[in-house]
């Protein structure tokens, strides 16, 4: 008897150890399945992602994601890169891919995206692939996510209330000019409200419009030149001579988005992301887009921003980071970016879709980020940080009237020059 209870507990110690075992693999299994999944934005784009994230979640219970949102977001990218504790999929701008890339810190995809039957190369326009991809073998490096243009927000209640057309009407009509922007900027200008709210730090913007070829390469980017001193010379002006934006220094009281919120100003230029914090803030106005007017030489011009998904190098789940990527970047995962405002869907056939043309609320122009057919970001330059902050720091004091478009412009070429040759 004694030794019949010695074997069965001899049976259980056996059973509990097991189970014990088997617990620990299966948490070790799940430890596995963590993908960490860096990006930019704050609490609202972090729940926006998630909520993009569940029905993948919800067929894949075994997979789990840790959204990192760092406040200094590169600076601590590139901590842990260094530190070998990679996230396995990151935010990728597409300025700063060129920098990752040639650093070797971003994993080839090429193989994952050869082998998916999601993913389809087909379905994306060609250059925005190429931005995130190698330039010499063509092998991409990131998957993009979205993109945005900047278009023309107004305040629809102030173009009707000084009996003018809006800018949506003026370009059904093909009179959207830069003459006819300026002119109803100039109208709508009073002593409660601007025109215009343009921050002069997005003067990039309409560079093109009078300096279309002002980057030539990647170490020859013209900044002393009579076509790139006019736009300059024309981004100043806006707030400094005709007065129809805010200077400077009175965006430095009120933001420019806090700007147009509070009916201060009847037209804003800005990326797509503006309208989601709009629609959550439940303007008390009428509002909606157009394109950026139409210049001299025949054609709209914009900004694009663009941001791709990548796999780090080093990353220690980049199978599973894949099949993120694969999904958010499939059509599933770019309907909800589409119906949620957040920016145009990389997938040319979700951004010509309902999910996208339709989405934000009944009669809103959602086609304006579309209508520059050929958008996409510009190339980006040697030593691209270093450069921005040579235009920076000597741009400001042309925004704020302490020296001229054209001594600015010389000095900047100087001091570029040498940088971009690196």
């Amino acid at each position: 008897m004694r030794k019949t209870k010695i074997f069965w507990s001899v049976v259980v110690l056996i059973l509990l150890l097991s189970l014990s075992v088997f617990a620990a693999g299966q948490k070790e299994g799940a430890v596995e399945k963590t993908v960490k999944f860096a990006m930019w934005g704050g609490a609202i784009e972090k729940q926006t992602v998630e909520a993009y994230l569940e029905p993948f979640l919800t067929r894949n219970p075994d997979i789990k994601v840790e959204i990192l949102t760092p406040p200094q977001y590169w600076d601590v990218i590139q901590t842990m890169v260094a530190g070998g504790t990679p996230p396995d999929i990151c935010y990728m701008g597409f300025p700063e891919f060129v920098d990752f890339h040639d650093k070797g810190a971003i994993l080839n995809i090429q193989k994952y995206a050869d082998s998916s039957k999601i993913f389809d190369k087909n379905d994306f326009v060609p250059a925005h692939l190429a931005t995130f991809s190698d330039r010499e073998s063509g092998e991409l490096y990131g998957v993009p996510k979205d993109w945005s243009t900047y278009v023309v927000y107004y305040n629809e209640d102030m173009f009707r209330n000084a009996g003018l057309q809006t800018p949506w009407e003026l370009y059904e009509k093909g009179e959207w000019t830069l003459d006819k922007f300026l002119e109803v900027a100039g109208i709508l200008t009073n002593d409660k409200a601007h025109g215009l709210i343009f921050e002069p730090g997005r003067w990039k913007t309409f560079v093109p419009y009078f300096a279309p070829d002002w980057i030539a390469g990647a170490s020859d980017v013209k900044v002393n030149t009579r076509e790139f001193i006019s736009a300059i010379d024309f981004v100043k002006d806006l707030s400094l001579k005709l007065k129809v934006s805010p200077t400077a220094d009175q965006l430095g009281d009120i933001s420019a988005a806090d700007r147009f919120s509070q009916q201060k100003g009847a037209m804003y230029i800005i990326g797509r992301w503006m309208a989601m914090r709009y629609i959550k803030g439940n303007l008390p106005f009428k509002w909606n887009i157009a394109p950026m007017p139409v210049g001299k030489d025949g054609r709209a011009h914009t900004w694009v921003d663009m941001v791709a998904y990548s796999i780090l190098d080093g990353a220690k789940n980049p199978d599973i980071a894949w099949k993120i990527i694969e999904y958010l970047t499939g059509p599933e995962g770019q309907a909800s970016v589409a119906k949620a405002g957040h920016a145009i869907p990389s997938r040319i056939s979700v951004a010509n879709s309902d999910a996208f043309l339709k989405s934000v609320r009944p009669g809103f122009h959602n086609e304006a980020h579309l209508a520059i057919k050929d958008a996409q970001p510009v190339l980006v330059f040697n030593n691209w940080s270093r450069v921005w902050s040579v235009f920076g720091s000597k741009l400001d004091l042309v925004w704020t009237g302490q020296k001229s478009a054209e001594e600015a412009c010389a000095e900047i070429q100087k001091e570029i020059d040498p940088l971009l040759k690196e």
